[in-house]
């Protein structure tokens, strides 16, 4: 007598496809939005720590070389600010920006430090920041006041 196979009725196996497929755009849609397209920012400082009091115990920074340095004072009230790079006062922002253009044109790695008044709102000053950058400056600062 012969024996029943329980392989003998077996259909050939058959992969669903669609469930697969949808797992596969679930995964492409998931990576998709965790991805971060949009280049991180790190021009302007997180953090503004002041210098160290004299008489600190703190370890001394090491000498700068003797580069000159571009200050630029940002003073005045809303409607009227006057801007003044190295001693040199002008109230109009396009000739701060042909000012900055000729340093920059002849060395862009000098230290260029923004030093607003607590009166001149941040916008003024992000928009001789974007100046600087946009003129290629390297070495941008804030100057802080101790405290």
């Amino acid at each position: 007598m012969k024996r029943p196979s329980p392989y003998r009725d077996r259909q050939p196996l058959q992969i669903a496809m669609t469930p697969m497929i949808d797992v596969v755009f679930l995964l492409l849609v998931f990576f998709l939005w965790t991805a971060s397209f949009q280049i991180v920012e790190y021009a302007l400082p997180s953090s503004i720590t002041p210098p160290n009091e004299i008489g600190s115990e703190a370890e001394k920074p090491l000498e700068v070389e003797d580069f000159d340095e571009v200050v630029v004072r940002i003073t005045g009230q809303p409607g009227q600010f006057l801007y003044t790079i190295n001693k040199a006062s002008t109230s109009d922002l396009s000739e701060v920006e042909n000012r900055l253009a000729a340093l920059a044109s002849i060395k862009n790695d000098i230290p260029l430090i923004i030093d607003p008044d607590d009166s001149v709102p941040i916008g003024r000053v992000i928009d001789v920041y974007d100046m600087s950058r946009r003129l290629n400056f390297q070495q941008i600062q804030f100057a802080v006041e101790p405290g």
